[in-house]
């Protein structure tokens, strides 16, 4: 029951951005649908929270306020955060629930495209810079070939204008 209450808090969230939905939340959209078609497995694994890159801007009002606070749930703890080295699943999930794990796909050796948990990113480097070198434990999906996966974030994320 608190797994439906989570995604109809969810879903209730995101109703404002309905109106705003254009040609980058669409490619994204079927992007997201191919990751899940086309994965071989999917494992979790912790990885530095400055090798994670966000796949879309963050620029809508709501997003904004729920970064803010979430950024200050997390300051709160960050002193206990920089001294386990980082946050696993379980702390993610105390400090900053959500419905679904940072899901990401490695685009090099020393980057993660995250395509869900943007927002959580986004306030965690808020909180702490790359120099605090903490760890994040997020849900790596893989593939027998990632590039056309990871040509396609890339796409979304020049879309957003966060790549040339």
């Amino acid at each position: 029951m608190s797994t439906i209450k989570k995604f109809i808090d969810y879903i209730f969230g995101k109703r404002s951005e309905v109106n705003d939905l254009d040609l980058k939340d669409a490619v994204l959209a079927k992007t997201v649908l191919d990751i899940h078609r086309k994965r071989t497995h999917k494992e979790i694994v912790s990885v530095p929270l400055y090798a994670l890159q966000q796949v879309h801007e963050l620029n809508r009002d709501n997003a904004q306020e729920v970064i803010a606070k979430r950024a200050e749930a997390l300051s709160e703890h960050r002193d206990e955060i920089l001294a386990a080295g980082g946050l696993t699943q379980d702390t993610l999930n105390q400090y900053l629930p959500s419905v679904s794990a940072i899901k990401v796909v490695r685009e090099n050796k020393n980057t993660y495209i995250a395509y869900e948990g943007n927002g959580r990113l986004a306030a965690m480097q808020r909180v702490f810079e790359a120099a605090d070198g903490i760890t994040v434990e997020v849900e790596q999906y893989h593939f027998n070939n990632p590039s056309k996966i990871i040509r396609r974030l890339n796409r979304v994320r020049r879309l957003n204008g966060l790549i040339d």
